[in-house]
């Protein structure tokens, strides 16, 4: 912190009032520089993605996960890192495994589309398997493990999103 206030040119005071642990200058050195400060990992609000559209319930489920995955890979090294602070055993409880996204209200939103046929058991069932598709977790996996580009990523996640969907339907179980 000391060589952060000394570069910002302020006291340490006032760097440890801005940034208050080695985490948030890693944090704040990874996001880029925006207007709105308070609005840099913040993503799209889950009202704003309208699944009442014409299309089937798996299209809606791809098209859900294209526009996640968009945002996801646009924010990349901002969701990186907060999966490695989330992962350090020292800040273990201090950042959120899960992040602070809305992909839960996403998902439920998605869900209240699902036929009356479908029972609760494969409607959690179903919630539970598309949470992987969002955010951090889907960019490490996509282009880490599976070692494929962005654009094929983002077909396979919005094809395993339809393809979760409508074996739920198809099945109701």
């Amino acid at each position: 912190m000391p060589a952060v206030a000394e570069l910002a040119g302020v006291s340490r005071a006032t760097a440890y009032r801005y940034l208050p642990s080695n985490e948030a200058v890693l944090m704040h050195a990874t996001m880029p520089l925006v207007e709105d400060g308070a609005r840099r990992l913040q993503a799209p609000d889950p009202d704003t993605f309208d699944v009442s559209t014409s299309q089937d319930l798996p299209d809606q489920a791809a098209a859900l996960v294209r526009t996640m995955a968009a945002w996801a890979f646009d924010h990349e090294n901002e969701l990186r890192t907060l999966l490695r602070l989330s992962l350090a055993p020292e800040r273990a409880g201090d950042i959120p495994r899960r992040g602070n996204t809305s992909r839960d209200l996403w998902i439920a939103n998605l869900l209240e589309g699902l036929p009356a046929h479908v029972s609760q058991a494969a409607r959690d069932r179903l919630a539970v398997a598309l949470v992987p598709l969002f955010g951090a977790d889907a960019v490490v996996w996509s282009t880490d493990i599976a070692q494929v580009d962005q654009d094929t990523a983002v077909d396979v996640m919005a094809w395993m999103a339809a393809t979760l969907v409508r074996a739920t339907i198809d099945d109701g179980t």
